[in-house]
């Protein structure tokens, strides 16, 4: 897939204001969707860090690779396993449903922790690369050493995937279903640059949460 600087700005430009219109939506209609009205403005911003990200690694410029890198993994490995359970969560009405999405909540704090603190705290641990025109976030995590990846992997997957899946609301569990197929799709052909080209994909996807602010009915306004 070929990715560059300009289409991580041109995404990022292109989601940041409709994410600041789902959110001016989600407050005028229902508060409890405004975690979920969020993901576009949020993928913008990290999109835009790639954006820089492409700039530091084509012009060799080290400082730029390392604080831009951690800062899309921020939100790669840190925010979205705890968010997208989050969203799920603040509109989820079955009180099982909820207990269970209260424990995704936690489990997502404690693989997000595990993955981004030790990159945060060294940096060495963390090597950016351009690859096959996307970018491969090559890290040595501390479960490599005791946990195989393709587990790490399939934990984020279903932290990202599940909780929307099984929502009570129809179109969130819509919208949970793109998020796995896009997970399934990355790992199956973009391998070698699952987590940008991932969040690439769910970027684009976060666009459905207009359609769903749209399909809210008149009640909730």
């Amino acid at each position: 897939m070929c990715l560059s600087a300009s289409v991580s700005f041109f995404a990022g430009s292109l989601l940041l204001p409709i994410g600041a219109y789902t959110v001016t939506k989600a407050q005028g209609r229902d508060s409890r969707y405004l975690p979920l009205a969020g993901f576009p403005l949020l993928f913008g911003v990290q999109q835009l860090i790639e954006g820089a990200l492409w700039i530091g690694l084509e012009g060799d410029s080290p400082q730029l690779q390392s604080s831009a890198a951690l800062g899309f993994l921020f939100f790669a490995f840190f925010l979205w396993p705890i968010l997208v359970p989050f969203a799920a969560w603040r509109l989820e009405t079955d009180g099982r449903k909820r207990d269970w999405m209260t424990t995704a909540i936690v489990l997502g704090v404690l693989l997000g922790s595990v993955l981004y603190l030790p990159l945060l705290l060294d940096e060495t641990r963390l090597m950016p690369a351009i690859a096959r025109h996307s970018i491969a976030y090559h890290s040595f995590l501390i479960t490599d050493a005791y946990i195989p990846r393709v587990v790490i992997c399939l934990a984020y997957a279903l932290l990202v995937g599940l909780p929307l899946v099984f929502s009570s609301r129809p179109p969130v569990k819509t919208y949970g279903v793109l998020l796995l197929i896009s997970v399934l799709l990355s790992a199956l052909f973009f391998h070698y640059a699952f987590t940008s080209i991932w969040c690439f994909f769910a970027a684009f996807l976060s666009l459905y949460s207009l359609r769903i602010l749209r399909e809210l009915p008149a009640s909730q306004f």
